[in-house]
């Protein structure tokens, strides 16, 4: 399983600011960036999750990771601090690829990172940017379009659709991010 850190700049894309007060607020948060925790295993399943603001914390990654992987799962994962101290107890094999590191194989990056590239083109090219408070939404429409619908695996298309479009908590991760954000201000 391989797994990456994905920034993207933060968005407020066609908001219309009703004081001052929230302008100066956006214009603040714009300077920060918005993590996407992306995952891939080699059978082409994906799993990309919208964490917060800045960077991708351990404990994210711990929550999200373990729940949703097998005891006897390598994982692949960048030279980063956070992915570095990964607790792994339940984990077969960890390994850490840097930029100086040389081929191990089947371990590697390049799955997750082309994934990583496809996605952000995507939104960038195709949408011009989205707001952040819907990316979680586009995450899961990319999920599905790239892993069901291309390839044809499930038969039940509005089924998984459905599922994919009602992400409710891409809304609550939101207005955390800004409530964060306004307590840190005043």
């Amino acid at each position: 399983m391989e797994i990456d850190e994905l920034q993207l700049k933060y968005s407020e894309k066609g908001r219309r600011y009703k004081t001052l007060e929230e302008y100066l607020l956006a214009k603040e948060l714009k300077t920060h960036n918005v993590a996407v925790l992306s995952m891939i295993d080699r059978s082409g399943n994906m799993l990309c999750k919208l964490t917060g603001l800045d960077n991708v914390k351990r404990d994210q990654i711990d929550k999200i990771l373990l729940a949703r992987i097998s005891k006897n799962a390598v994982i692949c994962s960048p030279d980063n601090e956070e992915f570095k101290n990964l607790k792994t107890q339940s984990i077969k094999e960890k390994t850490i690829i840097t930029r100086r590191t040389k081929k191990y194989g089947q371990h590697g990056l390049a799955i997750v990172k082309d994934k990583e590239n496809d996605f952000a083109g995507w939104i960038n090219y195709k949408f011009r940017g989205v707001a952040t408070k819907y990316l979680q939404s586009y995450i899961m429409w990319y999920v599905v379009k790239h892993k069901y619908l291309l390839s044809r695996v499930v038969d039940d298309i509005g089924r998984m659709l459905n599922l994919a479009a009602s992400d409710w908590e891409a809304w609550y991760v939101y207005m955390r991010l800004r409530l964060k954000h306004r307590e840190k201000l005043t």
